[in-house]
Formats: C-alpha cells, structure tokens, sequence
C-alpha cells in the first residue's frame, strides 16, 4: 500500500496535479505534525523504525510547509482552542521522545528557518544513557542470528527472521508490546532475551537522548516543550494513581529544569487505546490544560478537544507524497493519504 501511495504521490506531481491542489483555498484548521528521530536510519543498532526523516528530507518539508502554511505556535494552538484562529491551514511541528538528534540536527533547522518545534520529553530518559523499551527490544532482534522468534507471553506467537527481516519483525513484536495483555514489560523483554539468545545493551553503553543544557538552549531559541509522561510508559497499562503519579513527576521535573510552566502532555504511543477517561483525569488533577494523541487527524479551531488533541506521524516519505499530504490536508481537512 506505501508504495502504491508513493507512486500515486509522484503521478501526481509529475502531472501538475499537486500543484493545482496547493493553490485551492485552505480549510481554516490546524494540523499538527509529529516527528520522532531525524537522521539516518540504517545507522542505529536501535529502533529504525523512529526515524521520521533524514535531514535533507526535513529540511525541505519544513521550507515546503513555510511557503505554504501558516507556522503556528504552542501558544497560538491554545488560542485556537476558543475559536481565535487565522484564515487557511496552520501547521504546528512537534516531536515526541527528546532524541539526542532532535537537538544536534532538527533544532539547527527549525531555528534557520524561523519556525518553532514542540519536543514532548519523557524525563526518566533526559540526559541518561538509559534507553527505551522499544530501542531494548529492537536491539535484541537485530542482534539475533536465530532464525525464528517463539514467544509465549503475552499469548504464543512465532516470528519469521528470516522470512521478514530484523526490521519488519521489530515492528510486529513492539505493536504485540504496546497491546493491553502486557501487563509485565519487564517479564515480555526477559522472554525476549532469552529467545534471542542477546542480552539487551546496558545503560550507558551509549547517549541517544538530549541533556537539560540543549533543552535549555532550545528553549532559549524559541522551541517550546510539554511532558511525555516521565518513563513512557503506556498509560492504560497503569493504575489511576500510577497515571496520576507518571503525569505530576514528569512535569515538576521539567518545570525545575526549565524554570517555566509545563501544562501539556503527549500520550506515549498515543492510540486510541493508550490513553482513557482515567487518563484525562489524572492530568486534570495534576494540573494539565491539554494533551496531545497520535492516531491521525486535523482539529478545527473551536471545536478541538482538549485532552485529545490530533496530530500526524511523519514517517520518512518522499517529498512528493509530504506535499500531496498536506495539500490535501489543507483542502479536504485530512491528511491520510
């Protein structure tokens, strides 16, 4: 399906058709993208699968989405909220997980063309060697020399190495990850070393995540930040008090290193699934005013929901399917294509 989308994507711009989309008049709405790594994939012993684009590739979305878009601000989406809005399409750009690359290669870009980013930190992770479960179990499967992968917890389930590549099982194991069965990460990522035959790498083996100096010299330039929780853990996994605890840890964290108001969360993984009525809640409690999900759709100024504000994954695309997106996006009030 990706590559019929990206051939269509290149008929299109070939054909001029793109081009009479980006002319159309524009939806009063907000679009908000979401990015994760910036770099190049095939470089890391971790999760390719984050890496949102190379830095040729974002340096010329971001220049595309200036010459087309309004560039909004966190505070202006906050405006949006009550109806205050421009005419046309705004975009906001944001990231989740405060890679160390988001410092040393998308800040550098976001700031040369004056557009400001939204980084959504995960606190247990800032400034640590620590990494991530999604990096851990993909670690371990690429260091794999074994040909199948037979799991039993949280059901029975064989992965086909050979069949499918290190990458694509990755995908199929951490979506089995995030599912509400797991209830025991520490148990599944065990099972998984085990089976594998490959230790997870130790913490400290190797910095993937910014420190609170270039978050602070981030914020001096203009970039904005919110809480993703401060172990990213999955929300609906936990207990209320545990949400509850997981939301108010994270932002009295940011709030001491940033010397700022912290009052907007992205959800960890942000489906459907990952975040619920009990999670909203708990923000509420702990002093949150919106949170961000990641399951696709644009919002419409006065009519966007707080705690379930909608955003895009950007996932290392061409540049003709980045512009027939959001180009249609802007015209029909959707970006799935």
């Amino acid at each position: 399906m990706r590559g019929k989308r990206e051939f269509l994507a290149r008929v299109c711009a070939v054909a001029g058709l793109t081009r009479v989309l980006e002319t159309l008049p524009q939806r009063r709405s907000l679009i908000i993208l979401n990015y994760h790594r910036v770099g190049n994939p095939d470089d890391t012993p971790y999760d390719s699968g984050v890496f949102s684009a190379t830095a040729e590739q974002f340096d010329s979305q971001i220049a595309y989405l200036k010459r087309h878009f309004h560039m909004t601000t966190l505070e202006e989406v906050f405006a949006m909220m009550g109806g205050d809005a421009p005419p046309g399409t705004s975009v906001l750009v944001t990231f989740d997980d405060g890679y160390l690359d988001n410092y040393t290669v998308a800040f550098p870009i976001l700031r040369a063309h004056g557009v400001q980013g939204v980084f959504f930190l995960p606190t247990a992770f800032i400034g640590t060697g620590k990494l991530p479960w999604w990096d851990m179990i993909t670690y371990i499967i690429k260091q794999s020399a074994n040909k199948l992968i037979q799991l039993e917890y949280p059901k029975p389930a064989i992965f086909d190495l050979t069949r499918d590549g290190a990458n694509q099982v990755s995908m199929q194991i951490l979506r089995l990850f995030t599912q509400p069965a797991v209830k025991d990460a520490e148990r599944f990522i065990s099972d998984l070393e085990k089976v594998c035959d490959v230790a997870r790498p130790k913490d400290e083996a190797e910095r993937c995540f910014l420190d609170w100096d270039e978050a602070r010299n981030m914020q001096q330039h203009g970039m904005a930040f919110g809480s993703h929780t401060h172990s990213h853990e999955i929300l609906t996994k936990l207990s209320p008090d545990l949400q509850r605890e997981e939301a108010r840890c994270s932002r009295a964290i940011l709030e001491r290193e940033l010397k700022q108001r912290i009052d907007v969360l992205a959800y960890p993984v942000g489906l459907k699934h990952c975040f619920s009525a009990d999670t909203i809640s708990a923000l509420k409690q702990t002093g949150y005013r919106a949170a961000f999900s990641f399951y696709g759709g644009s919002n419409r100024p006065g009519s966007i929901r707080p705690f379930d504000i909608q955003r895009y994954g950007v996932a290392d695309e061409s540049h003709a399917r980045f512009r027939l997106r959001t180009a249609m996006g802007a015209f029909t009030g959707t970006c799935r294509f």
